[in-house]
């Protein structure tokens, strides 16, 4: 938090570029992270500078301009590192020297799911879903809606072919992997006119981080386009609060069965919203779940579904 605040203030970038920037100077230092010498990994706490620092003594050697041997040294590393991680900040954050792209509507390919379990196909359509609802925030792109999106699955049809039958600038494809308490997304972005990668980047979390992984991946496409992003928009893009890992698995596989829109399929979807409800009461989502559930309901009275619906 503290290298956020001091290197990308006021500017949105996802975990990944610290990553990054710690990497390239592991690379300079050529520091094992495994026996670091220079910057240490805390777990889920961030990063160390273990480097043996000392304090200059006002000698007669340091009042003509000069320090001792260990600490000129140590004096020269942290400069570098300064200079090493400003750098690579900057080639990140700031990875467009041209104009950005002229892009104004986006299409989302449905994500790949690598599980290799047909059974987690609800996940990965799920997570289409959620990252189509954060990108639609953006008020001044138009983003293809998932009903229209879910045809491309598994589709052979090219990227530029998508795009011009859906007549949109670029296109999100990717994929996602769900193990071991752990999601991955593998995302890129393609600029339809030329084919042309705009970036390509993988994110990782805990489950019950889900939403700011999702997040990581609004915010790289709003930096590389070129439509105006309001400051309560980006705010909104960048919500990664914690969710619950088994209620919000729950609710995607509720929204799964409340998709396909027949009496019994919204009967098991309410039935998955509700486990979710019992699991986090203050979950949101699902209470919305239950509610376009009962609103599409109509196999009993509308006196009895639409107060439900109404309630929840």
């Amino acid at each position: 938090e503290q290298l956020f605040a001091r290197v990308w203030t006021g500017t949105f970038v996802s975990d990944e570029v610290l990553t990054h920037s710690i990497s390239e100077l592991r690379k300079t230092f050529q520091d094992n992270p495994r026996e670091a010498a220079y910057i240490q990994t805390i777990s889920k706490g961030g990063y160390r500078l273990v480097a043996p620092v000392t304090r200059a003594i006002a000698d007669t050697e340091a009042k003509v301009g000069f320090l001792k041997h260990r600490s000129w040294i140590v004096a020269i590393l942290l400069g570098a590192a300064a200079l090493a991680l400003g750098t690579v900040a900057y080639l990140q954050v700031r990875p467009h020297s041209s104009p950005q792209p002229d892009i104004r509507s986006l299409a989302i390919l449905p994500l790949e799911n690598l599980s290799g379990d047909p059974g987690q196909e609800y996940f990965a359509d799920g997570m289409t879903d959620e990252l189509t609802t954060r990108l639609s925030q953006i008020s001044a792109l138009r983003v293809i809606s998932r009903t229209s999106m879910m045809r491309y699955k598994r589709t052979k049809k090219t990227i530029p072919e998508i795009a011009r039958e859906l007549n949109v600038d670029a296109v999100l494809e990717g994929s996602v992997l769900r193990s071991g308490g752990r999601v991955r997304i593998s995302a890129q972005l393609i600029q339809a006119a030329n084919d042309r990668h705009l970036w390509a980047q993988s994110y990782e979390r805990d489950l019950g981080d889900v939403l700011a992984l999702q997040a990581n991946v609004a915010g790289m496409v709003a930096d590389s386009i070129s439509v105006q992003v309001t400051t309560q928009q980006r705010n909104r893009l960048a919500n990664a609060r914690q969710v619950n890992p088994e209620a919000h698995d729950l609710v995607l596989q509720g929204r799964e069965h409340w998709s396909k829109f027949s009496n019994p399929e919204l009967r098991t979807a309410i039935s998955y919203f509700q486990r979710a409800i019992d699991i986090d009461p203050n979950y949101a989502v699902a209470y919305a779940g239950l509610a376009d559930c009962y609103h599409e309901l109509d196999d009993s009275p509308p006196k009895e579904i639409f107060p439900k619906a109404r309630a929840a």
